[in-house]
């Protein structure tokens, strides 16, 4: 299979090439990225924009179930375990209502061309079981479950994924986080939980990557430089919980990996590219922009949404499997852009995504 292109996102580094003819072998294997005249048995053409499969590096799917509940009430009545609104509904929740919530939502983040997503699961491994029945006739979109402890934990469960460390036993937290790989915690969500230490426990614990970080200090920052770890932003569910926007500007200060997601399934559908552009808006309004600035987002998006993870991102390189998407560059005007990495962070959205592209697949979007 051949793909023609007007413009391609390419290897790791995301380097931009024009007029691209993208060759797929038999197995589903990128055998060769070349010009566009090469191309003779093409699909695609010169207004395509080839670009990789983003992640969604933070999700919780079970809220699907109850869309916009709840917003009267401010985030600790709604989600704070084990007495917040969340977990009452969801323990008034069928297992087969469950399940299905949760499918719909999984489907909703293929439609939107996702190659990976990173579900926190409450109930253990319960509910990690009922994200993989979900997820069973999801193909070439990788799932990762994170559990928490409970019933039948960990089985059924990729890793780990705690709502706060302060929620348990500072030992126990450790002892979690290192045994089970990947993990993860929200952290700093509120000045509350930041002066508990939960930053200090997080850091004695190796967990791969950290969500929120709202009220880090600087001097927290310091610390994470040093440190592989993670931070994972959620613009959407901050602001609609009245929080403080995520601190990427000091995550790009000190050079913190920092990867997006969505959040809760009841308030947000698995759109990562609005998140982006949310982060790249909030960058301008205090004078931090530029083209390196749009291409380190597009990174958290495509590479470290991933890494975070340890899976191998699903970039457009020889060699490679063949998953990324097909974007209309002339309806998104993103073929005649002079900026191509903020265009592609401002423009890439639903209604733009032809097709996604994985392995010998071709499967039509819009």
């Amino acid at each position: 299979m051949q793909i023609k292109a007007g413009i391609a996102l390419i290897n790791e580094d995301l380097e931009i090439i024009k007029d691209v003819c993208i060759e797929i072998n038999d197995e589903g294997i990128i055998e060769s990225i070349g010009k566009g005249s090469t191309c003779n048995n093409y699909i695609g053409n010169d207004n395509i924009i080839a670009i990789p499969q983003p992640a969604n590096a933070h999700v919780h799917s079970a809220d699907n179930s109850f869309p916009e509940y709840g917003i009267d009430k401010n985030l600790h009545e709604l989600v704070s375990y084990p007495d917040g609104l969340k977990h009452k509904l969801l323990n008034s929740l069928s297992y087969n209502k469950l399940v299905s919530g949760i499918s719909s939502f999984y489907r909703t983040a293929y439609s939107l061309g996702l190659g990976l997503v990173v579900d926190f699961r409450e109930g253990g491994g319960i509910g990690c079981k009922a994200s993989k029945e979900a997820s069973k006739d999801i193909k070439d979109m990788d799932i990762i479950v994170l559990g928490r402890p409970g019933n039948d934990f960990p089985n059924n469960c990729d890793g780990l994924g705690i709502s706060s460390p302060i929620d348990y036993d500072e030992n126990y937290v450790i002892e979690l986080s290192r045994k089970f790989k990947p993990s993860m915690t929200h952290i700093a969500e509120d000045e509350e939980t930041r002066n508990n230490n939960d930053f200090e426990i997080a850091m004695k614990s190796d967990f791969n990557a950290l969500i929120h970080g709202l009220y880090l200090r600087n001097d927290d920052f310091e610390i994470l430089k040093n440190k592989n770890v993670y931070l994972i932003f959620c613009p959407s569910s901050n602001l609609w919980h009245g929080k403080k926007f995520p601190p990427i500007d000091l995550s790009l200060k000190y050079n913190i990996k920092f990867a997006i997601g969505t959040d809760n399934a009841s308030w947000f559908i698995p759109d990562v590219y609005r998140e982006a552009y949310q982060l790249l808006l909030y960058l301008r309004l205090n004078q931090i922009k530029g083209e390196e600035i749009a291409k380190e987002i597009l990174k958290s998006l495509y590479i470290n949404g991933y890494k975070a993870v340890g899976v191998n991102p699903k970039i457009i390189k020889e060699g490679m499997p063949s998953h990324f998407l097909l974007i209309d560059g002339y309806s998104s005007s993103i073929i005649n852009s002079l900026n191509l990495y903020n265009s592609i962070v401002k423009r890439v959205q639903k209604g733009f995504i032809t097709y996604r592209v994985d392995k010998n697949n071709l499967i039509k979007l819009n």
